[in-house]
């Protein structure tokens, strides 16, 4: 990057450990009532890691490995590329969290293979309803995801096969289809997240801040495996 001081891919100088990762600050926060925008500080990318919190229910050593994983996170706003790093750990933490909830149903056979593997256990989760529909947000707001989902795919197809290096989605381009709102999002998670977790493990060089994503889908399936003290 232009007028770096240290190379962003390389140990971190002393000097500058507590300096941000400056594609961190290439984003914005917009002001919706007045249209104005600022460049994301710290405390907004700690705002939005802290809401994704496993309730008192859920056992200890999930809730630490949950924990370490969001302490990761929170420190990719310094080191840019801790973001895939705490993805994984994320998702290292949803395998756990099946495999502490179902051990007694794999210990008498119910899911199939001595030690099986994700998607055996989300789909077990799935079919068995200790993992449902109603418990995500994104299927609660279906409609409006799914179809800002598909404009996102269709934007990027056609800007792949145009070779556009830049696109945009408007509210405009958001038009709720009766298809939009048909929507099983449990079904796509035994096929969605082992995909991301088996991309990590194998090896990627994969680079992006969605990874907050998977703090979403990872923490609400968990919050499910066990019933909250409230």
């Amino acid at each position: 990057m232009t007028g770096q001081q240290f190379d962003l891919e390389k140990l971190r100088p002393a000097e500058h450990v507590f300096e941000p990762d400056p594609r961190n600050t290439m984003f914005v926060r917009v002001d919706r009532t007045n249209g104005t925008s600022r460049p994301i500080e710290l405390a907004d990318h700690h705002e939005l890691i802290s809401r994704y919190v496993l309730h008192a229910g859920v056992p200890s050593e999930i809730v630490l490995q949950f924990e370490t994983a969001r302490n990761v996170y929170l420190y990719a706003w310094f080191i840019y590329r801790f973001y895939p790093v705490a993805e994984h750990q994320c998702l290292a933490c949803l395998e756990l969290a099946l495999r502490e909830r179902l051990k007694e149903e794999i210990r008498m056979g119910k899911v199939k293979r001595k030690r099986p593997r994700l998607r055996l256990l989300l789909e077990y989760a799935v079919e068995n309803g200790l993992v449902r529909n109603e418990g995500f947000s994104a299927w609660q707001n279906r409609g409006a995801i799914n179809s800002r989902a598909r404009v996102e795919m269709e934007k990027v197809r056609e800007a792949s096969e145009k070779n556009l290096t830049e696109w945009t989605v408007g509210e405009s381009d958001i038009q709720i289809t009766a298809e939009d709102l048909d929507w099983d999002y449990v079904k796509m998670l035994p096929d969605l997240l082992p995909m991301l977790r088996n991309d990590y493990a194998h090896g990627s060089t994969d680079l992006h801040n969605w990874s907050v994503r998977s703090f979403q889908i990872v923490s609400e399936i968990i919050n499910q495996l066990w019933q909250s003290p409230a």
